[in-house]
Formats: C-alpha cells, structure tokens, sequence
C-alpha cells in the first residue's frame, strides 16, 4: 500500500510539473498563477493559499469535503492535487499531498519554488521519458 501511495504521489508531481513550468506567454501558466506576488518564487504560503482556493472550489455543497461526484464534475478527476485519492477528500487531505509535492519540488528546501528547481524536475522527466518518437531531446 506505501508503495502504491508513494507511486500515485510521484505520478501526480511529474504530471503537476509541466503546468508549473509553462511561461506566460504560452497561455498565462500555473507558475505565474501561484507566484502571487511575482517575484519570480512560489513560497509555502502562496502554495497553500491555491490548495485551499482549489478546495473551496471543488467543495461545491460546502460540506467541508469533496466527492468524487463534485471532483467528476469539476473535470479531469479535480486536476492537480486530486490525483490518486478516491472517495471524499477533506482540505486536511489536500494539504497533506500539496505538502508532499511542495517538498519534493522545493530541492533545496529553502521554502520556496523557483524555476530553476521546475527546470531540474523537467530535466528529470526529460531523461527518465527518453527521446520523443522519431527525433532527438534537442
């Protein structure tokens, strides 16, 4: 079971990277979103503040916890922060993978997200994912 968790939480960081990553002129990007004082960091606070924004969100009948039918509704499963959970999940919940991720991308643990630790985990991907089909990583 540790071992599944601990999968399905890796899954969901490679797949929240990309998003974190993209830059603004592509479409605004969830980097830009979270950093919300734009100084070019996300810092634990601005990390949590999105977690709880995301839950109130999702918590449509403000029950205190979302449903897998309030998560189907809301589309792809209730995005980032939602992956691998099943059944109803509380912010509690949700703070505790958001934690998880945080730390796993904040490298060197300074509290904060920059984009030099987003590029080190999309080279990560990169090189576990090996070259597209037909070229090079180039």
């Amino acid at each position: 079971m540790k071992k599944f968790l601990l999968a399905a939480t890796f899954a969901a960081t490679l797949t929240a990277v990309p998003a974190l990553a993209q830059d603004a002129p592509r479409g605004g990007g969830m980097f830009e979103r979270l950093d919300a004082n734009k100084d070019g960091v996300i810092t634990k606070e601005e990390f949590d503040a999105d977690v709880a924004a995301r839950f109130a969100r999702l918590d449509t009948n403000k029950d205190g916890k979302v449903s897998e039918a309030e998560r189907e509704a809301a589309g792809r499963g209730g995005g980032m922060g939602m992956r691998g959970m099943t059944g109803d999940v509380t912010l509690a919940d949700m703070q505790a993978q958001a934690q998880r991720r945080f730390d796993r991308l904040d490298a060197n643990h300074d509290g904060k997200i920059d984009q030099a630790e987003i590029q080190v985990m999309m080279d990560r991907m990169r090189d576990r994912q090996g070259p597209p089909p037909g070229g090079s990583n180039n």
